[in-house]
């Protein structure tokens, strides 16, 4: 009897043992799985506030965009009509009046300009100097949107290589992670 009743104990014992390592690698693979899935949520969430932050960028951008584009056509349509009045002024053949009326009148007491005498008309003020000045400005305006479309076009460039290394990152830490898994 009592021979009967070790084996049985015995059997008892080694199935309690066996069924604690079938629970032991049970959990192990479910912890493995939810540290997974908590790497993977990470990962999303990296994802998600980078491209949150690249979106912000996008719209700041593209305001800042608008804004200099109407501040553009405000600035082509005041120099559109300063060329329109300094050719109605030319084509009158007079001096070109003041276009600022707050500016105090210099020229109230001056007599008008006086013809040659061998060409019968009035002389022309000195236009050269002017349009001179005009190109000047628009060199200087042209030269000021190329930086300035270079320094965005390096912005992006920069904002590209960023994202390159990030994903380059997240990429070097998923094989990092699929290496622990194997091992």
């Amino acid at each position: 009897c009592w021979k009967y009743l070790s084996l049985l104990m015995i059997v008892c014992t080694v199935l309690s043992l066996c069924l604690n390592a079938f629970q032991f690698k049970l959990i192990d693979g479910y912890l493995k799985d939810i540290q997974e899935l908590n790497d993977t949520h990470h990962t999303r969430h990296s994802e998600w506030e980078a491209d949150r932050h690249s979106v912000e960028e996008c719209k700041t951008e593209m305001n800042n965009m608008e804004t200099h584009m109407n501040n553009r056509e405000t600035e082509k349509s005041t120099l559109e009509q300063e060329v329109t009045r300094l050719r109605r002024a030319i084509q009158k053949g007079g001096v070109t009046e003041d276009p600022h009326p707050d500016h105090e009148d210099h020229h109230a007491g001056d007599t008008p300009p006086t013809p040659h005498p061998e060409q019968n008309y009035p002389t022309r003020p000195n236009h050269q100097q002017l349009e001179e000045q005009q190109r000047q400005q628009l060199e200087e305006q042209r030269q000021e949107e190329e930086q300035r479309k270079q320094q965005e076009e390096l912005q992006r460039d920069q904002e590209t290589q960023r994202q390159q290394e990030e994903q380059q990152r997240q990429l070097e830490e998923q094989q990092r992670q699929e290496q622990m898994k194997v091992e």
